[in-house]
């Protein structure tokens, strides 16, 4: 226990553990890790492995709105900037919290290759595929800021630093995109390889977070036929719902946090300034496409004292302003469904969808398409009303704006100021902070 008292003191202090993000430097006397409780200590570590994937796509999608004043009010000025998409927006948090979870991860990775001995090879297997899934969801998460979206035409373009081991001198350099998603994919196929397919304490990986997370990253790849596979196998374990009709719908936290349907936990890494209830106001659009007998109208907002709608309903429990982004079984019928509908299956893509809508309605009457173009459309639909602030929307609008049919530029007013980001638009890539260009070396996105 006291090596891993004296890595946490390190790791706080360190607070990035690399050198090339705040120019820090850990001692290399400092003790590594080497028992199991130390090493479930680190992963087990929630508000670091659970809580730190970038907010900054959300923050700048079209879920909601602020009023002029609300917006005033804000004292950051990268905040500020975020949310009209302006050149010169960047915070910190959104690259050193999450690269900071990889290096716990890897810390843990690291000492399972080098001083941690004795152990049984089961909690070796469980460990290293826990370390693997957190490195590849934060990777994967960082890709959705700071890359281009995913497409055959940009694989050789700059993707992430893809940061495999613990030590600070190692010289980082941005993989290429089809190298940030091969390592991804490859590590989680590992990982799955090693997890049990489900885990008690919802913090911790298991095999149905990996099946869920490759559906997600397959979805956004368009690669439809292995995201509908995964979707499946996720299903496959528990496919069980929770039904709307039971939950309160004047409770302050009507969805409990780890509820039936949540297989892996995971919020963004703050709470933020634009997207807390005294600021945040639902998109007017987004609110008035629920119908009346739609349940998620109730359940996810409340109503403000000047009419417009603020959020209430959260799968991490009370909405404070960090959302939750981690696997659900709700996404994993989405997915399912639209792949089916994409491969031509209308039929699966109905069944899948009028399966998750049936527990989101009271007197629900399925859906019915007649062509596969009319359950696509259905279920992109569907998907926009069920993921609201769940970290899925501006990866939705970067590979979605990729189809002329569901391309959407986004507005933002502010008093007689309007503000536009367009399709396809460079903003769609955050910038990497300067703190890190200034000591990485690293190439800029583009502007």
């Amino acid at each position: 226990m006291r090596t891993y008292l004296t890595l946490l003191v390190f790791c706080c202090v360190l607070l990035n553990g690399c050198n090339d993000y705040l120019d820090l430097k850990p001692d290399k006397k400092m003790a590594i890790p080497s028992t199991s409780g130390d090493l479930w200590a680190i992963l087990d570590n929630y508000a670091i492995m659970n809580q730190s994937t970038p907010m900054a796509g959300e923050e700048s999608a079209d879920t909601y709105y602020l009023t002029e004043s609300s917006y005033n009010s804000i004292s950051n000025v990268n905040t500020r900037n975020n949310y009209i998409w302006a050149d010169q927006g960047e915070r910190i948090g959104d690259w050193s919290n999450p690269y900071r979870a990889i290096f716990y991860a890897n810390v843990v990775l690291d000492a399972l290759n080098d001083k941690a001995k004795g152990l049984a090879e089961d909690e070796k297997k469980v460990i290293r595929g826990s370390a693997l899934f957190f490195r590849s969801f934060l990777f994967y998460e960082l890709a959705q800021v700071f890359a281009k979206p995913y497409s055959e035409e940009v694989l050789s373009s700059p993707g992430i630093p893809l940061r495999l081991d613990s030590d600070p001198d190692a010289a980082s350099f941005r993989a290429s995109i089809g190298d940030t998603y091969a390592q991804i994919i490859s590590d989680l196929k590992l990982a799955g390889s090693l997890l049990p397919v489900t885990s008690a304490p919802k913090n911790r990986p298991s095999g149905a977070a990996v099946y869920g997370l490759l559906a997600r990253i397959y979805l956004n790849m368009g690669e439809y036929e292995n995201a509908s596979l995964y979707a499946d196998s996720c299903l496959s374990v528990n496919n069980a719902l929770m039904d709307y009709n039971s939950l309160s719908k004047t409770a302050t936290t009507p969805i409990a946090r780890f509820n039936d349907e949540v297989i892996l936990a995971s919020r963004s890494y703050d709470l933020s300034n634009l997207l807390g209830t005294s600021r945040c106001r639902v998109d007017t659009l987004l609110y008035n496409s629920y119908v009346a007998n739609d349940l998620r109208k109730v359940i996810f907002f409340k109503k403000n004292t000047d009419g417009s709608y603020t959020i209430k309903g959260s799968y991490d429990g009370a909405y404070n302003g960090g959302f939750f982004n981690g696997i659900a079984k709700d996404e994993q019928y989405l997915i399912l469904a639209e792949c089916k509908a994409r491969l031509g299956d209308t039929q699966g893509a109905m069944a899948a969808l009028n399966t998750l809508l049936s527990k989101r309605f009271t007197g629900f009457t399925p859906y019915v398409a007649a062509t596969s173009q009319q359950a696509l459309d259905l279920v992109l639909a569907e998907r926009r009303k069920e993921l609201v602030l769940r970290g899925t929307r501006w990866s939705d609008l970067r590979r979605l704006n990729k189809e002329p049919k569901y391309a959407v530029s986004l507005k933002r007013k502010l008093g007689s100021k309007e503000y536009e980001l367009v399709p396809g638009d460079k903003r769609y890539v955050m910038l990497i902070p300067t703190k890190v260009m200034n000591v990485s070396g690293l190439v800029q996105n583009e502007r």
